[in-house]
């Protein structure tokens, strides 16, 4: 529940915001931001992914923040607002589809054609109806700056938000009946191909959080940040699980897993939970990146110094490169 997102909390986010106002949520969203970012820098350095994967890990975010401090320089402050803009929607909508995709293949991969396509629609679509419902709806300013809107226009916006919507629908739909359906056969024959409830709550979850944090968040900015906490708490949960117990959760043998992670498993931990002792452990072997970057802000804030401004993008354009290739399957094959 807590990979997927809680989207009745996030429901309830956005009252909060009406009745109260955002000034806490803001702060939160700064600190989950920052822990978010270090627990990739954790994975990398946790997995030395450095050793078989320079051009990923070194090469390319060295690449990214010359181009990025470039463009900074040259005055292009609108570009770079408009790329994190699209990233943003798109880095959110592949997190919830690699984390769906986490749980189908735990139950051995799509069980059909039909489901891959379904799945694939309800990940997708929504997302794109989200910008497009943003980019209509605020087409000036993100986040209070200003930035290139791709408007499609008001027609497209909502055929495309009514196909993301029917789409989700459909999905579910067909989900709870295959699952149906798979039971009464299990019963008499004992074999069964379901969906796994972990993919659809987290296709349900996408769903909710981009519908409400772009089409709300186009007229207040708050709405936007409850999306983010909800992205930032699903990637710490995600993230601290993976690095608690790497092999159970990727079927890879001891053998084929870095020495440096095995220390974050024990026979304790795979039958009987972690005692409170280990549990504190790994908390805080895991937290200390994301406290590194968390002060480096702080520190990097307070200094006012004009030329640690286009760090901090370069680090979010970075975390979206990095989110997208070190959670591979062939990541952890190496």
């Amino acid at each position: 529940m807590a990979s997927g997102g809680a989207s009745g909390a996030l429901l309830a986010s956005l009252m909060v915001i009406l009745w109260h106002g955002d000034r806490e949520l803001d702060w939160l969203d700064f600190v989950l931001s920052e822990f978010h970012l270090g627990a990739t820098y954790d994975a990398v350095l946790r997995r030395r992914l450095w050793r078989h994967r320079q051009v990923d890990v070194l090469l390319i975010p060295l690449v990214i923040l010359a181009l990025t401090y470039a463009v900074s320089m040259s005055g292009q402050t609108i570009l770079l607002t408009s790329i994190a803009m699209y990233a943003a929607v798109w880095h959110r909508g592949r997190q919830s589809f690699g984390l769906a995709r986490f749980y189908q293949r735990g139950m051995g991969g799509p069980v059909s054609s039909m489901h891959d396509c379904l799945f694939r629609g309800a990940i997708y679509l929504p997302m794109l109806a989200g910008m497009f419902a943003y980019t209509h709806l605020a087409p000036f300013e993100y986040e209070g700056e200003p930035y290139f809107a791709l408007n499609f226009g008001a027609e497209m916006t909502s055929i495309v938000g009514f196909a993301a919507a029917l789409w989700v629908i459909v999905y579910l739909a067909w989900t709870f009946w295959h699952n149906r359906g798979e039971r009464q056969f299990a019963a008499a024959q004992n074999v069964a191909s379901l969906v796994h409830p972990g993919e659809w709550w987290v296709v349900l979850a996408q769903a909710v959080a981009v519908g409400s944090g772009y089409a709300l968040g186009a007229s207040n900015a708050s709405f936007l940040l409850v999306l983010a906490v909800h992205h930032e708490v699903q990637y710490l949960y995600f993230t601290y699980a993976m690095a608690r117990h790497p092999e159970k959760f990727h079927g890879v043998s001891k053998a084929g897993i870095d020495p440096a992670m095995k220390d974050f498993d024990s026979k304790a931990a795979r039958e009987h939970g972690d005692p409170l002792p280990s549990e504190l452990k790994h908390v805080s072997t895991f937290l200390v990146w994301p406290i590194i970057g968390f002060v480096g802000a702080i520190v990097g804030g307070w200094s006012e110094l004009a030329w640690l401004s286009p760090l901090g993008m370069s680090g979010l354009f970075c975390h979206y490169w990095l989110d997208g290739r070190i959670w591979t399957k062939q990541s952890f094959q190496n």
